[in-house]
């Protein structure tokens, strides 16, 4: 009988993210949720009524280190040349509040949130990268399936809240207390911005196992990459040491996305976010509700602490350093959500000429993510004793 539900589990982790995606689309509020959460959430309710379900963790420990390969196959990292300075700038104030922010919340709630450096080496790979950053480092430092769970459910609350204030009254705030954006004399690139679009905003590609079987290839290289990060974590620290594989597999995703023709291979970075939504979907399943107690609340209070406190010290920084209000929210919008909200905020700020150069920030972020919130963490594990 076993076998049978570990089956149904398999098969729940495959096609449920599917029809979260659906809902998303189709039901405004699911939509304004997100996938992720949609799929945290439907993990939760299968694993009240499905008596086994530990397959879906040993599944899921594989998923993001093959997800996170694909994610960055696509990353034109050479393509940050196209950056003027006044953006790079802004983008590199964006990562310095996040983690001077982070940094700071770890020594606010070390002594009431057990493991708080963990969190804050998430909270730095969330709001440079993204969603998958989060998880990779989640996964590298050993953090629990249903706190990883509780961090999103934090950052959905959280990141809701500033994403409506972006799109309603924060262009209009920013522009009082930064100076005016300057339009450029040269016209935007819109084959160059409809290129990563495409490859970098979920929507504009159906999610489905069928694509994941178009893109076999890809997918076997990033297995590759897996392979790699494992024989060297063997290697290196004589165990499959996850924090070793979480930075090989990056460095492979950044590596390989240096060959034209593994970048131009379409698909790969919706493959990584499909299976970043089966993972959802396991650890949802294995989330245990005793974690519901005062610790998600603090956990929330650091998200809360970290985002806006992250959001406030960037203004006071584009201030300092004469960084537009444009150029400042769309920057932010790339460290706090990646390239997916890129569009709307700019839309939002009647500007469409930030897109690209905010599309470029966003995938700069995932690329260097993994490698800013591991080795904060481990810092601040070490100076926390």
């Amino acid at each position: 009988m076993t076998i049978v539900w570990s089956i149904l589990v398999v098969l729940i982790m495959a096609l449920g993210p599917r029809v979260m995606i659906s809902l998303a689309k189709r039901v405004r509020i699911f939509g304004m949720l997100g996938p992720v959460f949609l799929c945290y959430a439907g993990g939760i309710l299968f694993s009240l009524v499905l008596p086994e379900t530990k397959i879906a963790m040993d599944i899921s420990e594989i998923l993001v280190p093959i997800a996170i390969p694909l994610i960055l196959f696509s990353a034109d990292l050479s393509s940050v040349k196209r950056l003027a300075k006044p953006m790079l700038n802004s983008f590199i104030l964006v990562i310095i509040s996040v983690t001077l922010v982070a940094t700071t919340s770890y020594f606010i709630y070390r002594n009431l949130i057990p493991d708080a450096y963990k969190y804050s080496g998430m909270l730095i790979g969330l709001y440079t990268g993204g969603t998958p950053n989060l998880m990779a480092i989640g996964s590298a430092l050993s953090v629990s399936d249903s706190h990883i769970v509780l961090a999103n459910a934090s950052d959905v609350v959280v990141g809701g809240i500033y994403f409506l204030l972006l799109i309603s009254v924060m262009p209009r705030l920013a522009r009082r207390f930064l100076k005016p954006f300057q339009p450029s004399e040269s016209a935007s690139d819109t084959g160059y911005i409809e290129n990563l679009s495409k490859n970098f905003v979920p929507e504009k590609e159906p999610f489905s196992l069928r694509l994941i079987a178009r893109h076999i290839p890809v997918v076997l290289l990033a297995v590759l990459s897996l392979a790699i990060a494992a024989g060297l974590a063997m290697l290196i620290t004589g165990t499959l040491n996850v924090v070793v594989i979480m930075l090989v597999v990056t460095s492979c995703g950044i590596v390989f996305s240096f060959i034209k023709k593994v970048r131009n291979a379409p698909g790969s970075y919706t493959v990584g976010q499909y299976l970043i939504l089966m993972f959802s979907f396991g650890i949802g399943m294995s989330f245990s509700f005793n974690a519901l107690n005062k610790s998600a609340l603090l956990l929330l209070a650091m998200f809360g602490t970290a985002q806006f406190g992250a959001v406030v010290v960037h203004l006071l920084l584009s201030k300092v350093f004469k960084i537009d209000a444009d150029t400042s929210l769309i920057t932010s919008t790339a460290g706090i959500y990646g390239p997916a909200f890129i569009v709307p905020v700019a839309d939002a700020m009647e500007n469409r000429e930030v897109v690209l150069p905010g599309l470029i920030c966003g995938i700069l972020g995932y690329a260097i993510g993994n490698y800013l919130g591991i080795g904060t963490a481990i810092a601040l594990k070490f100076i926390g004793g």
